[in-house]
């Protein structure tokens, strides 16, 4: 599991290795405070893990398709502490592609992690009542679209006299591999509750 939550920490780096801004929260961590809410309960979340193809960097899908987690692909747990919430809401309002937003070493060791299976599904239990943040990583291969003009068609009267041209496309289909972040707040209210969602 260790190797694994490397891997996840290095994967996050390489998808923001281009930014040229890091923020840290400044809010007080209380590590007693987040030990105490991912504590043994008698709840279980359950759910599957999924993307779909989006248009970015200019790549245009050719499909919406709903791409399933691989098996394998970490499904982190968080519990929303007072830092934690300071540190989602600045990621809302200053990520981009050149400023990312990164929570202290000690309070990325308080989360549950949990993999997938072959359906993309994944199954956190002993939770306690208490609000959480799911997050991962969904990589996958699609295919997406271009146009390329290959050549023109002129138009002429009858006299054949030039009138217009009219350039002529071609569509090319390309393979290519992604990764979209998805993330959820989920809410267990009851000890004993069976929670189903879809991340």
């Amino acid at each position: 599991m260790k190797n694994v939550s490397v891997v996840m920490m290095l994967l996050f780096g390489f998808i923001f290795s281009k930014a040229q801004n890091t923020y840290y929260p400044q809010a007080f961590f209380d590590k007693k405070l987040a030990q105490q809410m991912i504590g043994f309960g008698n709840s279980t979340l359950e759910g599957v893990a999924s993307t779909k193809q989006k248009n970015n960097w200019g790549i245009k899908p050719l499909l919406g398709e709903k791409h399933y987690a691989p098996k394998g692909t970490v499904v982190m747990l968080f519990p929303v502490t007072p830092y934690f919430e300071e540190f989602y809401s600045m990621r809302k309002k200053y990520e981009n592609k050149k400023t990312t937003v990164y929570m202290s070493e000690e309070a990325f060791k308080y989360r549950i992690e949990a993999l997938t299976d072959d359906h993309g599904r994944f199954k956190f239990e002993k939770l306690k009542p208490g609000k959480y943040y799911l997050e991962t990583i969904v990589n996958f291969t699609a295919t997406a679209s271009y146009q390329q003009k290959t050549g023109q068609s002129d138009a002429y009267n009858a006299y054949g006299g030039y009138l217009y041209s009219t350039p002529i496309y071609q569509t090319f289909f390309y393979g290519y591999s992604s990764g979209n972040r998805e993330s959820k707040f989920v809410e267990i209210k009851q000890d004993g509750e069976l929670k189903e969602i879809n991340l």
